[in-house]
């Protein structure tokens, strides 16, 4: 996640992101377990490591209610020391050593101690329960996620330069698409050249099936299959997820390759009307669940109240699924647009928006636009202007 620079044999990390981005996550951070009555925490996974420390090493954060954090790093330390701005960083020969290393650098054990309960795999809570004992765990994610839904100005930068780049390739996957052409080979050339342009390796889900392809072009051949004729690429769909600096983007968009049948083209006008609506309608002090109830009502005055549906972990579309979603440092961040999610939205929080329509009969369309809650509504970061592109 951090630049690299190679001077002779050695290999010189650079720190990403800014001191003063770390010291106010962590101090937010502090804020929410003061008020949870967490007296510290010990931060594991590799993407909540990286928004409060600034590597992404094997390490273990212990952050305590108030004053200076302490990283111990398993591996790798030299590089830790120097992507991380954290005056208190160590190397941990062992994990069994945490507690003692806690001890000598702030005398006592807390007596309570915040986990990241959600990921932490059961053997990993055990062991450390273990070592642990005396101390009331308590799961810290939600303070974590909470803190990492609101993007600072250095956030938004990353999500804006990333959205320059991604326009770059939704142009160069137009332009390749052809009826005929083998959708996996169009995929393959977007890929290589959002590489170059600076595309992360990984997508990150903070989901134990940790797995989505970054760039995927799917052919859709409505026609002609059910009447017995040949089958023809009538429609592409792009969904292309972006990683830049860890920061993830998700935009899919409609290519029309050729002339449709009209339920199509009253599917893509529902379909754009719903995911401008749900645009229009977020802004500060809405709740999450207010944007999939009036997504839900206008699919209803549209004659698609049974045919709405989001897009669910594996990317399948699905009644239970929400229309859209937080993101960030991972694909899939709070709060989500569906029913039961009382989250109010605030200034700089930046969602993915995803709804999708059943156009006939297993043929689902979706579109997908990441915006930013400014302080009066939201605003675009996705940089396509275009939901469906016309070919014809």
């Amino acid at each position: 996640m951090a630049r690299v620079k190679k001077k002779g044999l050695a290999v010189k990390w650079e720190q990403l992101v800014p001191k003063e981005e770390i010291q106010r996550r962590i101090q937010t951070l502090q804020k929410e377990m003061q008020e949870a009555g967490i007296q510290a925490a010990l931060v594991i996974q590799r993407v909540d490591l990286f928004y409060l420390t600034g590597t992404a090493q094997n390490a273990y954060l212990f952050i305590p209610a108030s004053g200076a954090s302490l990283l111990m790093v398993k591996k790798y330390y030299p590089r830790a020391r120097q992507e991380s701005p954290l005056e208190q960083i160590v190397e941990l020969k062992s994990v069994k050593d945490l507690p003692a290393i806690i001890k000598t650098h702030y005398n006592e054990l807390p007596a309570s101690l915040g986990l990241e309960m959600d990921v932490l795999p059961f053997r990993e809570f055990q062991f450390l329960q273990s070592m642990f004992r005396a101390q009331h765990l308590r799961d810290i994610s939600p303070l974590i996620l909470k803190c990492r839904a609101t993007k600072s100005t250095w956030e938004i930068e990353q999500f804006q330069a990333a959205s320059m780049l991604s326009e770059k390739c939704f142009g160069v996957a137009v332009e390749l698409i052809a009826p005929q052409k083998n959708p996996i080979e169009v995929a393959s050339h977007v890929q290589a050249l959002a590489r170059r342009l600076g595309h992360g390796a990984r997508i990150r889900l903070r989901y134990h099936y940790e797995k989505a392809l970054p760039f995927t072009v799917n052919f859709l051949c409505p026609l002609y299959q059910a009447q017995g004729f040949t089958a023809h690429n009538c429609l592409a769909e792009l969904d292309f997820k972006w990683v830049l600096n860890g920061y993830h983007l998700l935009e899919g968009r409609l290519l029309k390759l050729m002339e449709l049948p009209p339920n199509y083209e009253r599917a893509f006008q529902a379909l754009a009307e719903i995911h401008d609506l749900i645009v229009e309608q977020a802004r500060p002090g809405i709740k999450a669940e207010h944007l999939y109830r009036v997504a839900t009502e206008k699919a209803k005055s549209l004659g698609y109240e049974d045919r709405l549906a989001g897009m669910d972990m594996r990317d399948q579309p699905s009644r239970l699924a929400p229309l859209g979603h937080g993101i960030g440092l991972e694909l899939r961040e709070p709060p989500r647009i569906i029913i039961g999610d009382q989250t109010v939205l605030c200034a700089n929080m930046v969602l993915t928006i995803r709804p999708a329509v059943l156009a006939e009969e297993n043929v689902v369309i979706s579109i997908s636009s990441v915006i930013r809650i400014n302080e009066k509504g939201s605003e675009y970061l996705s940089k396509i202007s275009e939901k469906v592109f016309d070919r014809l």
